[in-house]
């Protein structure tokens, strides 16, 4: 990924870092222009003005390095610029247009191509060209333009090199931060896939993940609605985006093309007009990558950029690949974890709630009754004599009663009703919102729709208000016990 880092600078580099370097080169400055002042010189050199700029020289160096933590880029612009009217000077004072002062330019330039980019080295080699070209005239060159022209192309020739070795340098830099960051990257990723217990925590690991290694503003994971109909943010870097929607049937959206085409698919350099973004989607760049199983694609890990991006390396390219490849082993586990807990909590025979879960539900129903004082019916169903048909019948044709009596009760009872396998040919049964009276109607016509010529003994009680999910149900076991004593076939209330 390249960007325009707007401040004139090649990138990689910390303006402190350019201060202490640039701070330096005043201190060499300074040091060897002391020296040629106590070795024999030019006669009609100005020895006093060539001292205070000695002195110039090392108050640049000495203020450089005190403001170096604090200093901003362009203050390092303005301190290349007075070193380079500090040279013109110590040139000018020489009196002599053959002065070794010339070479300090050749820093100048130096400088300029080894931190910043192209357009400011140039026009610092603009300013010291220019300032070489009136010194020259100062001092009465003979030969001006042969002397002026071999300076300037001998710091081109050296800056453009420079370029080139500092900008390998940072390139190779850059890869091996990004393989490093990479590498970290896709190690969290694993390692929080690990670690989690719950299935929704793997999607925003990946998302966080994929941000930090892409530098992004944004990461969404988007995966097919359940129904059928739109892509779903499932996670995402932005909690509020969780949950939104792109349907297929939208104008073309890059997450929807991507999960068509199983394709990865850039927007770049401010994306593409044609394009729909999803609401509360990050404006810029972006980069959509496939995510798969088996070459099929089951989601869409969304990178969003909001500076515009030109390029998106290969480095990177591959990284991200390597996180959708956890995205999937994270959808895959979700999944599994879903139906896990599924599983843990269903009854395998009937498809009813099992124990575990009827003891969940009763609990919630407690506490919602208690909250809205609403009236809570609960009750305890045993089918008669089932060991008797078990021992007559087989106990496949034991399992087809248990489910289909779970079936044609299910079907006579309403959304908001909860009805469990308790275990064995036991059957308990929530009614929220119903009183003794109607929660036996509902009952007897239980007890009547009860398949395969069977019979049912039914315990029915009312929530008192004050006792807990046990005492509730030992009373509504002990009125079921009352209807088998009484004769079987019926309903007993407590």
């Amino acid at each position: 990924m390249s960007s325009d880092t707007g401040d004139g600078t090649a990138g990689g580099d910390t303006p402190r870092t350019m201060a202490l370097t640039l701070a330096a080169l005043y201190a060499a400055g300074a040091t060897s222009g002391a020296l040629t002042l106590l070795f024999p010189h030019h006669a009609a050199a100005d020895e006093a003005g060539l001292w205070t700029n000695v002195g110039l020289a090392a108050l640049g160096a000495v203020i450089l390095v005190a403001l170096a933590s604090h200093v901003r880029v362009w203050a390092i612009h303005i301190g290349i610029a007075a070193g380079t009217l500090v040279i013109t000077r110590a040139v000018y004072l020489s009196h002599d247009a053959g002065t070794f002062y010339t070479y300090w330019y050749v820093w100048v330039g130096l400088f300029g191509f080894f931190f910043f980019d192209r357009r400011a080295a140039i026009a610092h080699l603009a300013l010291a060209g220019a300032a070489y070209a009136w010194s020259l005239d100062e001092v009465g060159a003979d030969d001006p333009i042969p002397r002026w022209i071999t300076m300037v192309a001998t710091i081109a020739i050296a800056g453009a090199l420079i370029d080139v070795v500092a900008g390998r340098a940072r390139r190779r830099a850059a890869e091996a931060s990004m393989q490093a960051r990479a590498l970290a990257a896709v190690s969290d990723v694993a390692h929080e896939l690990a670690r989690q217990t719950s299935p929704e925590g793997a999607g925003p690991a990946v998302c966080d993940a994929t941000a930090r290694v892409a530098g992004a503003d944004g990461v969404v994971l988007w995966e097919p609605g359940p129904s059928g109909s739109a892509l779903v943010a499932t996670a995402s870097t932005d909690s509020a985006l969780r949950g939104t929607a792109i349907p297929f049937l939208s104008p073309p959206a890059g997450a929807v093309r991507t999960f068509t085409s199983g394709e990865p698919w850039a927007r770049l350099e401010g994306g593409d007009p044609g394009e729909a973004a999803p609401a509360g989607s990050v404006e810029g760049s972006a980069l959509f990558q496939p995510v798969l199983r088996d070459g099929v694609p089951i989601g869409v890990l969304a990178i969003h950029w909001r500076h515009q991006v030109s390029t998106i390396g290969d480095d990177l390219r591959r990284t991200i690949a390597l996180l959708a490849v956890e995205a999937a082993i994270a959808i895959q586990r979700e999944q599994m974890l879903v139906r896990l807990e599924r599983v843990a909590r269903t009854d395998e025979l009937t498809g009813l709630s099992n124990r575990r879960a009827w003891d969940e539900h009763l609990a919630r129903e407690l506490a919602r009754a208690a909250r809205t004082t609403q009236p809570l019916a609960v009750a305890m169903l045993d089918l008669d004599r089932f060991k008797d048909y078990n021992d007559r019948f087989g106990h496949q044709a034991g399992d087809r009663v248990l489910k289909e009596a779970a079936a044609q009760w299910g079907s006579r009872l309403r959304k908001t009703d909860v009805l469990a396998r308790y275990g064995g040919e036991e059957f308990a049964l929530a009614l929220p919102n119903e009183g003794l009276e109607e929660a036996r109607e509902t009952l007897e016509r239980l007890r009547e729709a009860t398949p395969m010529g069977q019979r049912v003994s039914v315990g029915l009680v009312c929530w008192d208000g004050t006792e807990d999910a046990n005492g509730l149900m030992a009373r509504a076991d002990a009125a079921m016990y009352e209807a088998k004593r009484a004769g079987r076939d019926r309903v007993v209330t407590a």
